[in-house]
Parts: C-alpha cells; sequence; structure tokens
C-alpha cells in the first residue's frame, strides 16, 4: 500500500510539471494557465498588437533572421520589396527580401547553410530604407535592457529584433532571431514571438534569462548576439542609441 501511494504521489507530480508547460522558471509558453495573466496585462500600445498579424514562420531552419526582418517590414509597411506574385498589394516575403541590394551583404545561399549575423541583416535591413541601430548583448546591462524594452516596445514608431542563444533559455538548437513583442512590467518578462512557429509558441522570457541569451558570443561573427531597433526614416530623431 505504501508503495502505491509513494507511486500515486509521483504520478500526480509529473502531471503537475506537465501541465506547467515548462522545464524553465525563466520561461513561460503562450499556451500555459501561467501566461494568462500576462496576456491580458499586454498594453493596448504594446507592438504585439502591430506585429502579430504579421508574424512569419520562417521558411527554412536557418531563415530566422530572414522571417523577423520580413515580419517587422511588413508590420511598418515598408514594402520596398513586394513580391510580385501579391502584385499589385505589397507583400514582402522571405525570397523578394533578397533584392539587388541585400545580396551586397548577404545571399539566400549563405543564410541556408549558416544564417545571418546581426551585422549582415542590420545591412540587409537599410539597404530596404529603413533605420537600423544595433545593441549588443554586452553592451548592456539588464536594468539598460529593462529601460528600452519598456520604451521601445510601447513605440509604434520602432520594432525589435532580438538574436540570441537558445541553449540560454534551454531550449533546442543554437543562435536565432525573433521579434519581440511586448514587456510585462508585473513579472518582469518580454514577449518573444518565435519564427520558428512550428517548434515554439510566444514565450514570456524574464528578463535576466534574456540578458543571459542575448549576452552570447556568435561564432560565425567573432561578435556579441543582442537587438537590432527598427524604425522609420521620419522617426530619424527619436531613434537615439
Amino acid at each position: 500500500m505504501k508503495q502505491t501511494i509513494t507511486c500515486l504521489g509521483l504520478l500526480c507530480a509529473l502531471l503537475t510539471f506537465a501541465v506547467s508547460g515548462t522545464q524553465n522558471p525563466d520561461l513561460i509558453d503562450w499556451n500555459t494557465p501561467a501566461a494568462a495573466p500576462l496576456q491580458q496585462r499586454i498594453p493596448a500600445n504594446a507592438d504585439f498588437w502591430q506585429l502579430i498579424p504579421q508574424l512569419t514562420t520562417q521558411k527554412t531552419q536557418t531563415y530566422c533572421g530572414i522571417a523577423s526582418a520580413v515580419t517587422v517590414l511588413n508590420t511598418m509597411a515598408f514594402g520596398q520589396a513586394g513580391d510580385p506574385v501579391y502584385f499589385p498589394y505589397v507583400h514582402v516575403t522571405q525570397d523578394s527580401f533578397f533584392t539587388p541590394d541585400v545580396l551586397q551583404y548577404v545571399t539566400p545561399l549563405s543564410v541556408l547553410t549558416r544564417g545571418i549575423t546581426m551585422k549582415e541583416l542590420g545591412n540587409a535591413l537599410q539597404s530596404h530604407g529603413v533605420l537600423v541601430h544595433s545593441l549588443p548583448g554586452d553592451s548592456i546591462d539588464t536594468d539598460q535592457l529593462r529601460n528600452r524594452l519598456r520604451h521601445e516596445l510601447t513605440d509604434k514608431e520602432h520594432y525589435l529584433l532580438i538574436n540570441y542563444h537558445r541553449p540560454s533559455l534551454n531550449q533546442k538548437g543554437g543562435g536565432h532571431w525573433s521579434v519581440l513583442g511586448a514587456y510585462d512590467v508585473a513579472s518582469d518578462r518580454a514577449l518573444i514571438l518565435d519564427v520558428a512557429r512550428y517548434a515554439y509558441p510566444p514565450t514570456w522570457v524574464s528578463l535576466s534569462a534574456l540578458h543571459r541569451a542575448i549576452n552570447t558570443l556568435d561564432a560565425s561573427s567573432g561578435e556579441s548576439r543582442g537587438l537590432l531597433i527598427i524604425s522609420a526614416p521620419s522617426t530619424t530623431a527619436q531613434n537615439t542609441p
């Protein structure tokens, strides 16, 4: 009887663990009960509401940077490279992103084989006519990151792409790109809108874990991962470093 009770207790613990939806207290997946109050607190002026209709699934497992960039360009309606298959509508795709100007910095083959670095994606986005400010993870601390997110993620003129190290969040994979959608003050978490939608839902991540994940070395570039802050040319005065 004692052994039966012990086994039942273990089973209940495992079921409770499974329902929680995460093995990492730094992460709260979108579809778990713990995420519900955070969802309800997303501010009306958060970037999330503009981004989510345009959130793009990466077409290959190395196209995360391209899918993130396309998501932001379409959200900003900055479609200088609209795919002709949608004409007369202007809609950027992961194929039409590679304009002749972009090809000076990165090609579909290079992205397919090794992904894309902070500098390459920043240059590629600038060639589309938007403003890009690069913020390496090793150049800021957690408090500075928090202040930045509180401001930028409720400013409709700016959008944030995040380059981070998945294993630092106990996720499978290596370096990854996605889009940041919101910051929750009460829980001190940011919402990652993951473009690998076939593998991960949107995820609320603690600021300390987020900083740890962007303050990592990208072996391809030899430089730190971090954030790209994207804005339209008309917002030059607001795009302060």
